[in-house]
């Protein structure tokens, strides 16, 4: 290979570092796991006193739960290799003594501090790469981890001496380690990461993913040699939104001082868990209907799931700030909180992105929760419960738009196992524009036994 085919291979190798850690990053986002920092090009910062054997084939951490080493639940190291030349060539035991004496050293270093039993419930120590791996390396691998026999006694030998240390350390610490290879070369990473950015977001962002992928070619440099680790916020701020973003629509029904069970409760629930199209419950203001919003989210059968929205925003729903109406806040809201239960992917707001792109968005994370409910429990509902819809397009009118997320989403096709309720005014009912089999429940006032009831419990 020529002086300079040399230099381009090497920074093939570093984007697919890149892209590949770029991807990884995503996992940080809510609903993925309780990953908590990616580190490129060595351990965090927050890790704890230095221990330096191995850091330098470090190519990415992954810490789950905290950054430091003692009370993280899991640390996991990752060396990268990537090959544009000999991609088709398998990796050979040879080629691994750089990793496994720099992982191993690290282990012993890590069991003097912790604890064999602590290091091997929580550290791993992974080699990746785009070549295949030779079968022979993986099954002398195994055998070194189990303590079985050798089924290549010279390959064994040979990656024994990486390691060092005697036969029992030895199969502890390979009983950490894993070799995976073909892993997709630079450009399935770089095709990957686009997908998988656009998965996040409403809409196509072409800007996105190389915004992301920046961020983890600046941790690599001395500029951030200090602190190379990316948090949620950071890769945020790459996909252009905030923490707050996410949540830009919180419930702020208020909780009354005690709560009435009302007569129709059960009746209701019953009809929203069995509906097969939206569920519109009327009645005028004062009667309860927020109330038995509440307690209808809140009264699912094991395996149901129920979210809901809060139109009204305490008052606060025909004020800019504090916008309800509009597909990116109400649909974000929800997605989002489906997302915290580990259901869905987030929904990422971005300003380029309409309506449609929205709403196609959320459908396809009503899927996701949908099929991720069912097949836990096959005749689980996901229920969404829109309170106050009347207002959200009252404000929706109020700035001259023509409609509000309501709307959209009565008329939209939604996933097997999706419930719609939504709350109004019975005087209203026509602002939500609800298709012809739209069913309609009207919330009677009080009875005499409920004003009884509420009464003695005064």
């Amino acid at each position: 290979m020529t002086g300079r085919a040399s230099v381009l291979a090497s920074r093939d190798g570093d984007q697919f570092h890149y892209h590949w850690a770029a991807r990884r990053c995503l996992e940080l986002l809510p609903g993925g796991s309780d990953l908590v920092a990616v580190t490129i090009e060595g351990p965090s910062a927050s890790e704890g006193a230095t221990i330096e054997a191995g850091e330098e084939i470090i190519d990415v951490g992954f810490y789950f739960g905290a950054e430091d080493r003692k009370t993280a639940r899991q640390v996991d190291y990752t060396q990268l290799k990537h090959s544009t030349v000999h991609a088709a060539d398998p990796w050979t035991g040879s080629g691994l003594k750089g990793t496994l004496e720099g992982f191993a050293k690290r282990y012993r270093d890590l069991v003097a501090e912790l604890s064999a039993d602590d290091v091997a419930a929580r550290f791993r120590f992974r080699f990746t790469t785009n070549r295949p791996i030779q079968g022979e390396v993986l099954e002398s691998l195994a055998d070194l981890a189990s303590g079985g026999a050798p089924r290549h006694p010279a390959i064994h030998t040979l990656l024994l001496g990486y390691v060092g240390g005697d036969a029992a350390e030895s199969s502890r610490f390979l009983a950490l380690f894993s070799a995976e290879g073909g892993e997709g070369d630079l450009w399935v990473q770089r095709n990957l990461l686009t997908q998988d950015v656009r998965a996040y977001l409403p809409d196509s962002d072409f800007d996105a993913p190389v915004q992301l992928k920046e961020l983890v070619t600046r941790k690599a440099t001395t500029e951030f040699a200090a602190n190379p680790s990316i948090r949620r916020n950071d890769v945020l701020r790459a996909l252009g939104a905030t923490e707050d973003d996410l949540a830009p629509a919180p419930n702020m029904i208020a909780e009354p001082d005690k709560e009435l069970a009302r007569e129709q409760e059960a009746a209701i629930l019953g009809q929203l868990l069995a509906a097969t199209s939206p569920l519109i419950i009327h009645a005028e203001g004062g009667v309860g209907k927020s109330v038995l919003a509440t307690r209808l989210s809140r009264a699912m059968p094991d395996g149901s799931v129920a979210v809901l929205y809060d139109c009204y925003g305490n008052g606060l729903y025909r004020m800019s700030l504090n916008a309800r109406h509009r597909p990116r806040d109400a649909l974000v809201q929800i997605a989002n909180e489906l997302a915290a239960q580990g259901l869905c992917h987030p929904l990422i707001p971005s300003n380029g992105s309409d309506a449609k792109a929205y709403m196609r968005a959320f459908v396809y994370r009503l899927s996701q929760a949908a099929t991720v409910l069912r097949a836990r429990t096959p005749d689980a509902s996901l229920c969404l419960i829109i309170d106050a819809a009347d207002n959200a397009q009252m404000a929706a009118e109020d700035l001259s738009e023509p409609r509000s997320f309501v709307q959209e989403l009565i008329r939209a096709p939604l996933p097997a196992g999706v419930r719609l309720a939504f709350t109004c005014r019975t005087h209203r009912q026509v602002k939500l524009a609800p298709p012809p089999e739209a069913v309609a429940v009207e919330l009677k006032p009080f009875s005499r036994s409920e004003t009884a009831a509420h009464l003695r419990g005064v």
